[in-house]
Order: C-alpha cells, then sequence, then structure tokens
C-alpha cells in the first residue's frame, strides 16, 4: 500500500507541474484529426539486463493507435526469463514463457510538439512453466542428510494490473525514446504443487505487488498527411492572434 501511495503521489506532482506550466502559455491549439497513425517500439532495457546476467530479463515489443494525439490504445508481447540459484543449499529455479499486455496511454500535453507526458493502464496475463531443483544436503542444525527435489514443468498463470507514468520526446522525423515507471498489482495466480514461482514472467518477482520501467525506442508510422495539415493551420491560427 506504501508502495502505491508513493507512485500516485508521484504521478499528481507530475500533473500538477504540467498544468501549471501549460496555463502559462495560453494559446489556441490545433486539434488533431481523430486518427494520428500507428507505432511500434521495442524495450531497450531488456537485452541489457540479459546482457548483464541479471537474475531475470524479457525481450518485449509493441504496437499501439494514435486518437487525437491524446488517446493510445496499446498491445505489449514479450518473452520473461529468470534463472535464480540460492548460494547456501544450491537451489535452483528457472522460468521462460511469453507474456502479453492490453490497455491505454492518456497524453497530459495539449501541445502537439512532439513531447509527451503519459499515464496509463494495463492487464498482464501469462501462463509457464517452472522447474525448481535441490540436490541433497547436509542439514546444518542436525547433520542429517536431506533428500533434495528435482521438480519439472510446475504450471502457473499469472494475471495483474499496471498502472504507468512516463514521458517521450522526438528523436527524429518518425523515431522517438520513451521511459515510464510501473506500479504492478497482481490480480490472480495460479502455482504448481511444489509451492509459487519466485519470478512470473512480465510481471517480475513474485509478489502482491512490485515495480517496474522500460525505456522504448518508438517508430511512428502511417502518419497521415491530415494531420500535418491541422497542425500548420493552428499555427497559423496562433500567429494571426499574437
Amino acid at each position: 500500500m506504501n508502495r502505491l501511495r508513493t507512485f500516485v503521489s508521484i504521478l499528481l506532482i507530475s500533473l500538477a507541474v504540467s498544468t501549471l506550466l501549460a496555463r502559462e502559455h495560453e494559446e489556441v491549439i490545433p486539434k488533431a484529426p481523430l486518427f494520428c497513425g500507428a507505432a511500434v517500439f521495442g524495450d531497450l532495457s531488456g537485452p541489457v539486463m540479459l546482457a548483464v546476467g541479471s537474475r531475470f530479463s524479457q525481450l518485449e515489443v509493441g504496437a499501439r493507435l494514435n486518437f487525437r494525439d491524446h488517446y493510445f490504445p496499446l498491445c505489449e508481447l514479450g518473452i520473461g526469463e529468470s534463472t535464480r540459484e540460492g548460494q547456501e543449499q544450491n537451489n535452483r529455479f528457472h522460468t521462460r514463457a511469453p507474456y502479453f499486455r492490453v490497455g491505454m496511454d492518456y497524453n497530459f500535453n495539449r501541445k502537439h510538439n512532439g513531447n509527451r507526458l503519459m499515464a496509463g493502464i494495463r492487464y498482464g496475463f501469462t501462463s509457464f512453466k517452472y522447474d525448481f531443483k535441490n540436490p541433497d544436503f547436509q542439514d546444518p542444525v542436525w547433520g542429517s542428510s536431506q533428500k533434495g527435489l528435482d521438480i519439472h514443468g510446475q504450471q502457473g498463470r499469472g494475471q495483474w494490473l499496471e498502472f504507468t507514468a512516463g514521458c517521450e520526446t522526438k528523436l527524429w522525423s518518425f523515431i522517438r525514446l520513451g521511459w515510464n515507471l510501473r506500479f504492478k498489482a497482481r490480480l490472480h495466480q495460479k502455482k504448481g504443487d511444489f509451492g509459487e514461482p519466485y519470478y512470473i514472467p512480465g510481471f517480475g518477482k513474485n509478489g502482491s505487488s512490485t515495480f517496474g520501467g522500460t525505456v522504448n525506442l518508438i517508430f511512428d508510422v502511417g502518419r497521415t498527411s491530415k494531420k500535418n495539415k491541422s497542425v500548420d493551420v493552428g499555427r497559423t491560427l496562433i500567429k494571426n492572434t499574437q
């Protein structure tokens, strides 16, 4: 609950600052067309986590539509992987499985200047199998030998909600860079007979809630000439009113 309060506080402060800055420069804002195009994107943080040998990593891509330059329905697909080895008893957990998310982002920036202040929500789902191995070991207290476990193919499922906040900026022409912070709340999980998984693909380290984030390289596609004309007309109106 404290994590959620902190996340919501940061989001509200960011929105308040954005609103005050917008009010300082009142002007006629051009209205974007209903459909402004689409975009595809990929998460850059996942390959970095994989390269540095993180306990869990993910490879993720997605696609979204753009309505009015404010509403962005989207879907995200990825493969999550985790391998964790215990130091004391040499136990080992492993899973690798796909996941998907669907949701919506909203852009709070009223100006169509290439920069966006985003907040959104997503629903995530995954169905996966996980392995757990614990070799025979000597009990450190009683000194007796304990038989280990070698469990394969435990079936798990997970569902969760994500609340996101972030921003985007235009790098060049149709290329953008965006980053966001995510608060994830687990809705439901199915675990195997030998215990719950350490990691849920797409969600992260298993628990009632967790934080995450992405750094996305975004490619706009299908931008209409109508959108550009609308912006040009809006700029003309602004100049005439000054």
